[in-house]
């Protein structure tokens, strides 16, 4: 770590001498001053672009004569503290995924921004935003839910309670050496919930056990309550559905499923499933876990299963489910996520099923590709193929290897301990490593992952829409995209559902450029000034 990431890693302050130079002539009647303020962003724990990013960005940011702490976060930490616990100080510079599900735009609009909704950490609430976020899921008719996915954008937007920074280019670095046929999900990241890689790469040689260098970030095993590394443990227990590189949601676990009326869904299991003991898959196990997880709301599930009615069976393989309201956004964005228990492991468990041990219980038991293994906290996660899924992978396993810093995981990619590195790596250093060693190879994915900017909208400044689009006029993308990310980031487009959904991204909303004095004259013309060190101070009561 250099002698300048170290400074940046404690406290930093990044002072107004910039804006102290071209500041206006003293406001003769000053508020109090605009209090320094914090930003937090992912650790180093998943690479150098975050801190990067936040650097570059509150460089511009304190040419308005203000002044930041910059606070590292590990990822875990940030997702339950931060992400969906509420406790956002100031601002935040972190990315959310290009996860397969999210190329339904009910994740950027509702699960971010809705009033009181989990993911919501900006702490935004509009009551008739949310309206219209909650009422778009309910129709049906896509044309009629395109103008009002187009609309929320446009309320939003001219809001600003945050925005996007950059859209995300990811890669896959794997050993060429060892593995063939590794596939590219673009544009969707290399998330776990995918066929592309893990289920069609090919061993090459006798190893055939495909090590993942990764980072630690799965805390439980136990489906209803695992948050951060949901593909992961989806590898275990199967979803009803995937989505594919094309956006499209395509059977899985359910071979079909079709409205029967806008409220009630009727899915037919795929025949000859088997749990990862030999017994069956069938509707009761289905019907099972719908019904529990309606029951339990765990908190982990709460955005994906709060329309959930409950559930009903038909035959062996087929049944019902019903919703409390319409849900248009039903098949991409739930049977891509809701896995099926085995009932005769989980019914006369009577402990808090939600807090459940299944490790030490020996009850990771599904009927996904891979049957659980081992974990070792903080060093191995192994998981076998399941040779009897309708999917099975062409190797003997996958082995997550938890390095902790992207340092270990470049150096497990060079010496032959990792196969495949993804997520965490810089790309940039991904495709350094390609070029520079002939048994390493790389795919770029571009994707509809988001570097976003969040405030907190309870507390000033941020309460002050003035103050926030003089930041959202003064935040660099291209700078960020170029210097944050090397180049490997692309900047963002204007709104919450990005570019890269087609259709569902409003592409009329007006374009805000980058312009520092432009910033600061939102903020002089509401009222702000500036003392004669620069320092930006509140409008006087």
């Amino acid at each position: 770590m250099t002698a300048k990431i170290r400074r940046l890693a404690a406290t930093l302050s990044l002072s107004t001498g910039i804006a102290a130079l071209c500041a206006p002539a003293m406001a003769q009647d000053l508020g109090e001053p605009v209090p320094q303020l914090q930003i937090a962003y992912y650790a180093a724990d998943m690479g150098p672009m975050y801190e990067q990013s936040a650097r570059v960005l509150s460089e511009e940011w304190a040419k308005l004569g203000l002044s930041f702490q910059m606070q590292p976060v590990q990822f875990s930490s940030f997702i339950s503290n931060i992400m969906v616990g509420g406790g956002l100080e100031d601002m935040a510079v972190f990315t959310v995924g290009a996860d397969p599900d999210r190329v339904d735009p009910t994740y950027w609009l509702h699960d971010l921004g809705a009033c009181g909704a989990r993911r919501n950490g900006a702490k935004w609430c509009d009551e008739a935003y949310t309206e219209m976020v909650k009422k778009q899921r309910e129709l049906v008719n896509q044309d009629e839910r395109l103008a009002l996915v187009h609309e929320a954008q446009k309320y939003f937007h001219d809001v600003a309670p945050w925005w996007p920074a950059t859209n995300t280019v990811y890669g896959i670095l794997w050993n060429s050496d060892k593995w063939d046929n590794v596939t590219s999900p673009a544009p969707v990241a290399a998330h776990e919930g995918l066929v592309d890689p893990w289920l069609s790469a090919k061993p090459k040689t006798d190893d055939r056990i495909l090590d993942w260098a990764h980072y630690e970030d799965v805390t439980t095993y136990n489906p209803m309550a695992e948050e951060g590394a949901v593909g992961w443990v989806r590898f275990i227990f199967d979803t009803f559905a995937k989505n594919n590189s094309k956006g499209e949601t395509v059977p899985w676990a359910a071979a079909a499923w079709e409205f029967t009326d806008p409220q009630t869904v009727k899915i037919t299991l795929r025949e000859g499933m088997k749990f990862h003991d030999g017994e069956a898959v069938t509707a009761d196990d289905a019907v099972f876990t719908i019904n529990t997880v309606v029951e339990l709301q765990p908190p982990a599930m709460s955005s994906r299963i709060a329309n959930l009615a409950g559930a009903e069976k038909v035959d062996d393989l087929t049944f019902n489910v019903k919703l409390k309201a319409p849900d248009a956004s039903f098949v991409t964005t739930v049977l891509t996520y809701l896995f099926i228990l085995p009932e005769h492991h989980w019914a006369n468990y009577e402990g808090d099923k939600v807090a459940r041990d299944v490790v030490a219980d020996g009850a990771v038991i599904g009927s996904g590709p891979f049957k659980f293994k081992s974990w070792r906290v903080n060093e191995t996660h192994e998981l076998e193929t399941f040779t009897e899924h309708f999917h099975a992978a062409e190797y003997d396993g996958v082995r997550r290897l938890a390095l902790g810093q992207a340092d270990a995981i470049r150096s497990a990619m060079l010496s032959g301990t990792g196969d495949i590195a993804s997520m965490v790596l810089p790309v940039a250093a991904m495709s350094d490593l390609a070029a520079q060693n002939n048994h390493l190879d790389f795919l770029e994915i571009p994707s509809h992952g988001s570097m976003l900017i969040w405030l907190n909208n309870q507390k000033a400044p941020f309460t002050d829409p003035a103050f926030r689009k003089a930041l959202r006029v003064a935040t660099a993308k291209q700078r960020a995209a170029i210097e944050g990310w090397l180049g490997f980031a692309v900047p963002a487009g204007e709104g919450p559902v990005p570019v890269q959904l087609g259709m569902w991204h409003n592409s009329e909303l007006p374009q805000v450029p980058f312009d520092v004095d432009a910033a600061r004259k939102i903020l002089e013309d509401a009222g702000y000034g500036w003392d004669g060190q620069g320092r930006l101070h509140f409008p006087k009561k």
